[in-house]
């Protein structure tokens, strides 16, 4: 009984810590969703070339996001358009780093570092993406409106286009 008390109330005590950072995640994401249309986001995130990617680790860098709040970020820009291997991209770049954590870089281990910091997580955030852009033999055949996963009769087709057919 105490093993299952300490499991909910660390679990309550990381939800509790997590929560403000899944809001501002959320809460950026319905901005872009706003500010940023669709079309926009296709034509510059879009699943055309090695481009699209670097401009979606460029643009993750400086964004304020940690690893909770970037998930809706990623997701809402997946939905607008964005390719596999640019949101990819965007999702690994933009939690290492933001204007406020290479400002406290900055003052507490010195410009060389405060400029080393964005530029290993645009090159890491490019290299992610561009290797999902790579190796991604579906291509981004699935659009903005197909669903998730579809389920019929034994067979399973995820949102990536992995199906699963059962024996």
């Amino acid at each position: 009984m105490d093993l299952l008390q300490s499991v909910l109330v660390a679990s309550w005590a990381m939800l509790v810590e997590m929560a403000p950072y899944l809001l501002l995640g959320f809460a950026v994401a319905g901005l872009l969703s706003v500010a940023i249309s669709p079309r926009w986001v296709e034509r510059h995130l879009g699943d055309r070339g090695l481009g699209q990617v670097f401009k979606a680790s460029l643009f993750g860098v400086p964004l304020p996001l940690c690893s909770c709040g970037v998930i809706p970020v990623g997701a809402s820009l997946r939905q607008s358009g964005a390719g596999k291997g640019a949101t990819t991209a965007f999702l690994l770049s933009t939690p290492q780093t933001g204007v406020d954590s290479i400002a406290v870089t900055y003052a507490l281990l010195g410009p060389f570092l405060a400029v080393v910091r964005p530029v290993a997580a645009l090159l890491t955030g490019f290299f992610g993406g561009g290797l999902v852009y790579t190796f991604d033999r579906n291509g981004d055949e699935a659009s903005a409106e197909t669903p998730a996963s579809s389920c019929s009769g034994d067979s399973f087709t995820g949102a990536y286009g992995s199906s699963y057919r059962a024996p």
